[in-house]
């Protein structure tokens, strides 16, 4: 018999290549972020990043001013005191509806309140 010889595997040599390829990128993301350099870049990004987001907010807010609309934060003061308004109706209701229910049981004449209407007179029950 003829000796056949092992065809190479594709997905070997990729995840081989994959491999190599992650591992100089990690080494080289380790160099670089263990720097002293990489540390005062990332330092004053983030000092950039937080000036901008507060300038951005600045500015926004003047521009809504001049429209004689309310900031963010104005709106979130009136969705707080409108929070605070719906709760105490609710607290208001609920004492309602407790003295209500007491007067109902304990009121004068001792039983619940009559529903069922006298009869009306004058009128004849017949048709004509």
């Amino acid at each position: 018999m003829a000796q056949q010889q092992s065809t190479p595997d594709p997905a070997a040599a990729f995840r081989e290549l994959v491999s190599q390829w992650e591992k100089g990128i990690n080494e080289f993301a380790s160099r670089t972020m263990n720097s002293d350099e990489f540390s005062q870049a990332m330092n004053k990004a983030t000092t950039a990043s937080t000036t901008m987001q507060q300038q951005l907010g600045e500015l926004i807010g003047r521009y809504l001013m001049t429209l004689n609309l309310p900031s963010r934060s104005e709106m979130m003061n009136i969705a707080e005191r409108l929070q605070a308004i719906e709760t105490s109706i609710h607290r208001v209701g609920a004492q309602l509806e407790r003295l209500a229910g007491a007067t109902a049981g304990g009121g004068p004449g001792g039983g619940p309140p009559r529903t069922k209407r006298p009869p009306s007179t004058g009128q004849s029950g017949g048709t004509s």
